[in-house]
């Protein structure tokens, strides 16, 4: 089966074979042909990574009038990065047609200079769908010429709490409109939705439904000991240098301090989660993808429509709280036809988790073992001095929940704490003493660059 077979024109072929995409997947067989031939409404089951973008970009592009300088196309979804990235798509499959333009508007961003950019001619805006509200409260644009209106990552736009926007939107725009939902899972908030707003002959698609997940992705659980959780992920990484993958913590606290504990690791590591600004989680972004970064450590939130090609693993360092959030974290390697590994790092007791998981998304789970170095001895503790005090507004208590939240140490590791006017100083474990270095050296603080040194003596002079 070939794009052509499809009923796809050659202008956008061309555009694919240029992307070296050649081979429909199995969902963009069922769906393209759909979109193209009628205007019924369409709901498509399918994991992550399997084609789904292009399997409504394409049929939209070719019933787009480049002409009518309108919005036609409507495409909801969950996060910037998803908006941005199927904003991309149109572009990129555009190239030989006569241009259509996709605006991407999302939160988080300058609503004046997206109201600015959408007066221009547009035929698909790419929204997602509390930006989209604030947008129509302003009448900075216009459905009234829409043709399609497409919920991507339904259940992930649920999940994240947008089902009452999404129901104003669905509600303000003309019934006559074909509806398009494309959706990993079906819990019954999607069912609803889908009860509710689309046509009684809805046509359902589903793909490999007895395959709640890829298939090609291999499936490992870690058992760690108490207190070495760390070490044994030190480990697993260290068999892996070459490789990249993402690592899931439930909590943004959690996947902050995982990032600064890894500080000076074999394996470059980062975080994104909901404390960084748009520039700090763009940089970060910009480093996995071009590999500079071989870990994003993320919370669930937080790595919502990351799109990133060729990941070896996905790593749940905290268990997911719901089947559905195993489906989309693992989802993100293996794309594309290629395998992949997830590997959940579990406690003894937390065994019953892993046979949960496996019988609800009928996966099989085996053990992996990794070869960790034996526990080394404390040592003698190093005492560190920093050129920060009371008239930087720091006490005991509060120098150590710093040193805990910026340079990932456990409160326990800290101790005789000393703080004076301009300087403190405090003992720690020798074994931290550079993931305190890489993690504070040069950081600001009350106009002033943190500087650490082991030299009492220097430290008094306040020049170190």
């Amino acid at each position: 089966m070939t794009f052509s077979d499809l009923g796809i024109n050659e202008n956008i072929i061309r555009a694919l074979q240029g992307n070296k995409i050649s081979k429909p997947t199995d969902i963009q067989i069922q769906a393209i042909p759909h979109i193209l031939q009628n205007n019924k409404d369409l709901v498509a089951v399918a994991q992550t990574g399997t084609g789904k973008t292009a399997a409504f970009c394409l049929p939209i592009l070719q019933t787009i009038d480049p002409k009518l300088p309108k919005i036609q196309a409507l495409i909801l979804v969950p996060t910037r990065e998803l908006g941005i990235q199927v904003a991309r798509e149109f572009f990129l499959f555009s190239k030989f047609l006569p241009r259509v333009f996709a605006e991407s508007v999302y939160g988080g961003a300058p609503i004046d200079e997206q109201i600015h950019n959408l007066k221009r001619a547009t035929h698909v805006v790419v929204a997602t769908p509390g930006r989209l509200i604030d947008l129509l409260d302003r009448k900075a644009l216009n459905l009234d010429d829409l043709k399609y209106l497409v919920l991507d990552e339904a259940d992930e736009m649920i999940n994240m709490g947008f089902k009452a926007e999404i129901d104003e939107i669905l509600k303000s725009c003309k019934k006559e409109i074909t509806k398009l939902l494309f959706t990993a899972t079906m819990p019954k908030d999607v069912k609803q939705l889908i009860k509710e707003y689309l046509v009684a002959d809805t046509v359902e698609i589903r793909i490999n439904e007895e395959e709640l997940v890829n298939e090609k992705i291999e499936h490992k659980y870690l058992i760690y000991p108490k207190s070495r959780k760390l070490d044994y992920l030190k480990a697993f990484l260290n068999e892996r240098t070459a490789q990249r993958g993402i690592l899931f913590c439930r909590t943004k606290i959690a996947a902050k301090r995982l990032s600064k504990q890894l500080a000076g690791f074999v394996v470059s590591a980062d975080a994104i989660h909901g404390n960084l600004n748009q520039e700090s989680r763009e940089k970060v972004m910009r480093g996995f993808k071009k590999s500079r970064i071989n870990l994003l450590i993320a919370t669930d939130i937080a790595a919502r429509g990351i799109d990133v090609k060729d990941l070896d693993y996905i790593i749940h360092y905290h268990l997911p709280e719901k089947a559905e959030q195993y489906t989309h974290r693992s989802g993100r390697t293996a794309r594309a036809g290629n395998s992949g590994l997830a590997v959940c790092f579990i406690k003894n007791e937390e065994l019953s988790e892993i046979k949960s998981l496996e019988s609800q998304l009928n996966i099989q789970f085996r053990p992996l073992e990794v070869t960790v170095p034996p526990e080394s001895e404390p040592g003698t503790p190093i005492t560190i001095y920093m050129n920060m005090g009371y008239a930087q507004n720091f006490d005991k208590e509060s120098m150590r929940e710093f040193l805990v939240e910026e340079a990932g140490l456990d409160m326990v590791d800290v101790r005789n704490v000393v703080v004076e006017e301009s300087r403190s100083y405090f003992d720690i474990p020798p074994k931290y003493q550079e993931q305190i270095f890489l993690n504070l050296k040069g950081m600001k603080l009350e106009h002033r660059n943190v500087k650490l040194t082991l030299d009492a003596e220097n430290s008094k002079l306040n020049i170190y």
